[in-house]
């Protein structure tokens, strides 16, 4: 979990990223300054508590509390500052919805090409690397189908096995783009060992999102990618 936090933290661009990234940061270590403190203030006692004696207070709990009072005011403000950018978007999808502009959003594993997909789609130009999680803050474009309608295309965070709950959590509401897109395009990497469980990683968070929304999931396009990789795989 702390090394997909630390990547995601070097991904981050735009401050909505950078919020949700540090929110995560600070929710996975506020449990673990806690467990910290109260070790050390079971370890010292007698001279090292200042003549207390065993059971006295230790020397660093006391700072242990004013850094767990400063994370809790620091995450309280980024949810605020997260809620109010979740708003900007709610009322961009409602204006969308308005003009009756479908919404589609690319969603996978990490590293699977879907930013590689909305570049080719929509020339985006947005960063394509073989790395995981490449891709932090969600991309959308206008594009148009062959008959001339136009939607928006979004490209989304990528997904990994057992993503870490403080994650989940801290971009729920960038990942909440794919709840009330009108179809989700799964890309999936045909390469890979294992592509069955990529797809069931990834729709195992949509369902949680899906769920934490109350509403219908969109429908699904699977879309095998990479199949020029995959050798015999494919």
């Amino acid at each position: 979990t702390a090394l997909i936090l630390d990547i995601f933290a070097q991904h981050a661009r735009s401050r909505d990223g950078k919020a949700q990234v540090e929110l995560a940061q600070l929710s996975y270590l506020l449990p673990r300054l806690r467990g910290w403190g109260e070790a050390l203030s079971r370890q010292v006692g007698g001279r090292a508590a200042g003549g207390v004696g065993i059971g006295g207070r230790g020397p660093g709990e006391t700072k242990i509390e004013l850094d767990r009072r400063r994370i809790r005011n620091r995450m309280s403000k980024l949810r605020r500052e997260i809620a109010g950018m979740r708003q900007a978007r709610e009322t961009q999808r409602s204006e969308r919805r308005r003009r009756d502009v479908p919404s589609v959003a690319i969603v996978g594993y990490t590293n699977a090409g879907k930013s590689s997909l909305l570049n080719a789609l929509t020339g985006a130009g947005v960063l394509v690397e073989d790395a995981l999680f490449a891709t932090l803050d969600p991309t959308t474009r206008r594009a148009a189908t062959p008959d001339g309608r136009t939607y928006t295309l979004t490209d989304t965070v990528g997904f990994v096995r057992h993503l870490p709950h403080q994650l989940v959590e801290a971009f729920r509401s960038t990942l909440e783009e794919t709840a009330d897109a009108d179809l989700l395009v799964h890309v999936v990497d045909a390469s890979d060992a294992l592509p069955e469980d990529q797809i069931k990683a990834v729709r195992e968070v949509l369902v949680e999102i899906g769920e934490s929304r109350e509403g219908r999931m969109p429908a699904e396009l699977l879309v095998v990618n990479k199949t020029d990789a995959a050798g015999d795989l494919a």
